[in-house]
């Protein structure tokens, strides 16, 4: 695949009669996604149609993140691929990585840190890291290995790249006591539910959990000093993907004893406690029962009840985003009222069946909330939706301001919420002469005040829900200040799909070239460089594709849709392609303007015409030496030409096992191949080697087939 990063040509700007809309770009993970602090990392940021020119921003002072390379290849899935009920779901994103370093000061707070970037298309939403004060590893294997994780405590980074993927670890007890083990994946983004399963020496199984919650997965077990335990972890469903990131922590340092009197027990088979509430006529008063936001484990109702035991106000859950009830209320009387707590347990965890009450009175002032993605078109204009939440009966005017806008872009009008009103907006005008940039920006408002009644101004900042984070503990800690704006640019072409409305019949294993009809912005003369679609609405793992480079002047194109021999027939699969245009912005800046294609391409499979079978018996090698494997070509009559025969191995197998191409012509069938090996102590154990034949239709379009051989190294 030919890499995106070339010379730019820069072009004039004219107008388009339709606006195509963006491709924008998502991120995904860091890769590992767990770092010390007071180091530098090489890291890789994995994300969803990444172009070279993208911006990246890191909310938190003092960390540096350097870009050191554009964005890599697309990460599609591995065999094996399942088929059956799966192949209906929404498919996985398609990943692709941009190599950078991290380096993170010492003095960096332990805990999650939140990142996102932006391009030309647009903003992405948070993703999250965690920074760590305990020694990190990264899960550096070859097959199935188990990995030495040596002392404690100790975490480990790791991901499930492929279906059925199973990470192994053996760690030693330094002491006698409970081992803590606590699995990240949610928390970093990792829409995936980790399995765990731990084993002593004596093959004996101590830990056997899956997270069907969606929350990630702590568990202890008794361990002894000296004794050996194996953790093995993988994916609930035996999904695989490059995003399915993870980290491990072990350790058998006991958390520092700071009991919590202020929490309250709810027993099994209680249906409910009740506390006297004492609250002054007239005044508002927040009140709450936490139990998810200190991680515990209850699902909990909240009620007041008056001396009727009438129920006079009730809450379940505040938000859809937290089991944690929550109340306004304002006595209207001085009658006896009693807080009632409800509720059970969600996980059964023995001693976590504790909530916290918290009664507060509520001040006048405001809160202040807006999206945390703002963008425009470049010379149009964009807006903030900013909503206010009054406490105490707070009703005044309140001024919004704007902090940090990108030159070029500024505040068209003034923006106030009215006494009385719960929103505003900040219309903001973006320069047609402006650089295409992302920036971050801060949102304000004052209030106006009331000098007779004694209210002086309130400045409050704006906040916005952070993404990234999948297992919220408490929502109102879940924000930040931290607006990302960013300029866009529309496309300056378009790309159309050929006889849009057929269903074309595809051969398993062949390639398909798709048409597309170019059509350009007069005046637009740089290169379109067509790709793979990073979301597939039904793209089976396995289906490739190249970039395409289209060039000034070309008003059709064939887009090469790649086909795996294993895909089912009689099926309906589908794919997706998007163009990147080199566009140069008013500032003279090449930034990379994506769209994608007006529909997507529908084919359904029929049976290969090129298979390689394989009969070699149980091989047995050691490293370092050569050995053979008998193979068999068929092939249709469809097919002419010669085949070639490789190997398919890849990341550090493909140094140590080779085999010179083999050609064979028209007629030839079988061949016995010589395959190499290297003398390196990773090659132990069966490692599956992957055999390919390939041959072109129309001397142009591959038609593959593959097949494994085990091969048992000594």
């Amino acid at each position: 695949m030919k890499r995106l990063l070339k010379a730019a040509c820069i072009v004039l700007w004219a107008s388009w009669p339709t606006s195509v809309p963006g491709q924008a770009p998502e991120l995904g993970y860091l890769f590992p996604p767990a770092v010390e602090r007071g180091t530098t990392t090489d890291v890789q940021l994995g994300g969803y149609n990444f172009t070279p020119d993208m911006q990246f921003f890191v909310h938190a002072s003092g960390l540096n993140l350097q870009i050191m390379g554009p964005p890599g290849e697309f990460l599609v899935t591995p065999r094996p691929y399942w088929e059956g009920p799966r192949i209906y779901t929404t498919a996985l994103p398609i990943a692709r990585e941009i190599p950078a370093t991290l380096k993170v000061p010492a003095s960096q707070p332990v805990g999650l840190v939140h990142w996102q970037a932006a391009n030309a298309n647009g903003p992405t939403s948070m993703a999250t890291f965690y920074v760590s004060d305990i020694r990190e590893m990264v899960e550096q294997r070859f097959h199935s290995e188990v990995i030495d994780l040596g002392s404690l405590p100790v975490g480990v980074s790791g991901r499930f790249s492929r279906l059925t993927e199973i990470d192994r670890y053996q760690l030693t007890a330094s002491t006698t006591g409970p081992l803590h083990l606590d699995v990240w994946a949610r928390r970093l983004g990792s829409k995936m539910n980790i399995a765990i399963q731990v084993t002593g020496p004596g093959g004996q199984k101590l830990v056997d959990r899956v997270d069907t919650l969606g929350k990630d997965l702590q568990a202890s077990f008794p361990a002894q000093q000296g004794e050996a335990y194996t953790i093995t972890l993988h994916e609930a469903d035996f999904r695989g993907a490059a995003q399915f990131v993870y980290r491990l922590a072990c350790s058998q340092e006991r958390a520092q004893a700071s009991p919590d009197t202020t929490l309250k027990e709810l027993p099994e088979g209680i249906p409910y406690r009740q506390t006297p509430l004492k609250l002054a006529v007239g005044t508002p008063y927040r009140i709450r029962a936490l139990s998810q936001a200190i991680n515990t484990d209850l699902d909990l109702q909240l009620a007041i009840v008056d001396a009727a035991d009438k129920i006079v106000a009730e809450n379940d859950d505040k938000t859809a985003a937290t089991v944690d009830p929550e109340l306004i209320y304002t006595a209207k009387d001085e009658q006896p009222l009693q807080l009632r707590v409800s509720g059970f347990a969600v996980d059964s965890q023995p001693g976590r069946r504790q909530y916290r009450l918290e009664v507060e009175e509520l001040k006048r002032g405001y809160r202040l909330t807006v999206p945390q993605l703002v963008s425009g078109e470049l010379g149009g204009k964009a807006s903030v939706v900013v909503t206010l939440l009054p406490f105490a009966s707070f009703k005044e005017d309140v001024v919004l301001r704007v902090e940090g806008l990108p030159a070029g872009v500024t505040v068209d009008g003034e923006a106030r919420i009215p006494a009385g009103k719960n929103k505003g907006t900040i219309n903001l005008a973006i320069a047609t002469d402006s650089k295409v940039q992302a920036a971050v920006i801060k949102v304000s408002g004052v209030s106006v005040g009331n000098e007779e009644m004694g209210f002086a101004p309130l400045e409050v900042v704006a906040t916005a829900p952070r993404s990234g984070n999948l297992v919220v503990m408490n929502p109102e800690l879940e924000v930040t200040e931290n607006i990302l704006f960013a300029i866009k640019m529309k496309a300056p072409y378009k790309l159309e799909l050929v006889d849009k409305n057929r269903q074309r019949v595809v051969h398993a294993g062949t390639t398909y070239p798709a048409p597309f009809i170019v059509t350009r912005e007069e005046g637009y003369t740089g290169t379109i460089r067509m790709q793979m679609k990073a979301t597939q609405s039904r793209h089976r793992m396995g289906i490739r594709g190249p970039t395409v480079e289209i060039p000034n002047g070309v008003t059709s194109v064939l887009y090469p849709c790649m086909m795996p021999e294993w895909l089912t027939t009689d099926r309906t699969t589908r794919m997706e392609v998007v163009g990147f245009a080199e566009v140069a912005d008013p500032q003279g800046n090449i930034r990379h303007v994506g769209a994608a294609s007006d529909a997507r391409i529908t084919m359904i499979l029929e049976g290969a015409l090129l298979k390689i079978g394989q009969q070699a018996r149980e091989l047995s090698v050691s490293p370092g030496e050569s050995f053979e494997i008998p193979v068999t070509i068929t092939r249709s009559a469809k097919l002419s030409g010669p085949v070639t025969v490789d190997l398919e191995n890849a990341g550090p197998l493909a140094d140590l096992v080779t085999l010179k191409p083999v050609v064979l012509e028209e007629g030839v069938s079988t061949i016995n191949l010589q395959v190499q090996t290297r003398a390196d102590a990773r090659l132990r154990g069966v490692i599956p080697i992957t055999v390919r034949a390939t041959v072109h239709q129309e001397d142009r379009w591959p038609v593959k087939s593959i097949v494994d051989v085990n091969v048992e190294f000594k």
